[in-house]
């Protein structure tokens, strides 16, 4: 009778473990595959940068509602968290991301300051980033990491993008005015860069606090220079103050103003209205591309958000559109294996083909040359040139 007994419990047993083993491969797969997918985003809700964070997440969420709201075929949970454009605040958010909430991907951050601070956390830790703005150019240089993809730009590509075209076409010695901040410094030495060498010279460069609210100082000091043009690159609100005031001030009309892709950008160029006309910039996006993708992408943002979607926006979508492809093709959300996808992984976005360098992990992707002009009552950025695969240099020219 015992015997009998303990070959009953013995059975039983082995059955519940067949039903717990079975419950922990539902789907299939081992790897739990079949599971949600968590995204964490580490982006500038706050301050300045707070435009350019709705944004990308709207181009997200765009990507998500256009394909079943799944990326690489599974369920996906996006976990929000605002690094207030400060690296200390971005190091404790990205431990809870990842420590607490163990998201499969981080997307963001806007700061090249804020990525710059998490780029040796995701290299320990071994997470995908996909770097959905922050442009700092060492993040393809010397502190590359394989974990970090960019779905932006550098701010060597977009300094240096209309250079050539401002020296040729608009003036020969320039003012540069930034933020004294990385992004700041780096875009006015690829302009810098390009911009001499097409024959120009930079005869001052001027670096304002970031989060100036009066530019009166600074637009005296360009008056009294009086340069043949003026390129300035400012982000988010700053950007929108500095064209207003520029026009205010009187120079517009008289010193030609040029910029970066935030100038060309109707993040920008709306709030700013008239005062933004006759700027000339180098663009990564517009509204107005002719391509398929493009359409699609604007027919679904201005559904979903009853809006245009900007440059901010694209990337969004693009940092989805990257996620999905690359678990896709890998098969998997084993970072390991995603890094051998995401090495010159290519697709077609709303802004033109991209394919991501391996050898920078940087997008190689078209930048547009646009003049912003008024039509049907509106300030639009005007395509008068495409420059086609724009790349970035594999290692700093400076050093």
């Amino acid at each position: 009778m015992r015997k009998a007994k303990w070959k009953f419990i013995s059975v039983m047993i082995i059955l519940v473990v067949m039903v717990l083993s079975a419950c922990g491969n539902s789907g299939g797969s081992s790897d739990g595959s079949k599971e949600k997918i968590k995204v964490g985003f580490i982006l500038s809700d706050s301050g300045t940068f707070a435009p350019l964070s709705e944004n990308i997440k709207n181009g997200f969420k765009l990507y998500l509602e256009q394909n079943g709201n799944k990326l690489g075929g599974r369920e996906v949970e996006l976990i929000f968290e605002d690094d207030e454009a400060n690296p200390q605040v971005a190091l404790r958010k990205y431990k809870k991301l990842v420590g607490s909430d163990n998201v499969d991907f981080l997307v963001g951050p806007i700061s090249s300051s804020v990525v710059y601070a998490l780029r040796d956390e995701v290299e320990k830790d071994k997470v995908i980033l996909i770097d959905a703005n922050a442009a700092a150019n060492d993040i393809s240089w010397d502190q590359k990491s394989d974990y970090v993809i960019r779905a932006s730009f550098s701010n060597w590509q977009n300094g240096s993008s209309a250079g050539s075209y401002i020296a040729d076409n608009i003036g020969k010695n320039a003012v540069v005015i930034a933020p004294d901040y990385p992004a700041g410094q780096e875009v006015a030495s690829g302009f810098k860069a390009a911009f001499e060498a097409a024959g120009g010279k930079v005869v001052k460069e001027i670096y304002p606090k970031l989060g100036t609210n009066d530019f009166a100082t600074y637009l005296t000091d360009i008056s009294q220079t009086n340069p043949d043009v003026v390129y300035a690159f400012f982000a988010g609100s700053d950007g929108i103050r500095f064209v207003q005031q520029y026009s205010d001030f009187g120079l517009k009309g008289k010193i030609p103003l040029t910029g970066p892709m935030e100038f060309g950008d109707l993040l920008i160029v709306e709030p700013a209205g008239e005062a933004a006309e006759g700027i000339v910039s180098g663009i990564i996006y517009s509204p107005w591309i002719d391509n398929e993708e493009n359409k699609k992408f604007v027919e679904g943002f201005e559904k979903m958000f009853n809006k245009l979607p900007n440059t901010f926006s694209v990337q969004g979508y693009d940092s989805a559109q990257i996620i999905d492809k690359a678990i896709n093709e890998a098969g998997s959300v084993d970072s390991e294996e995603l890094v051998k996808v995401l090495k010159g992984i290519s697709f077609d976005s709303p802004r033109g083909p991209i394919t991501i360098d391996p050898k920078t992990n940087n997008p190689i992707q078209n930048f547009y040359i646009v003049e912003n002009v008024k039509k049907d009552g509106k300030v639009v950025p005007e395509v008068i040139e495409t420059i086609e695969s724009v790349t970035m240099p594999e290692t700093n020219p400076a050093k």
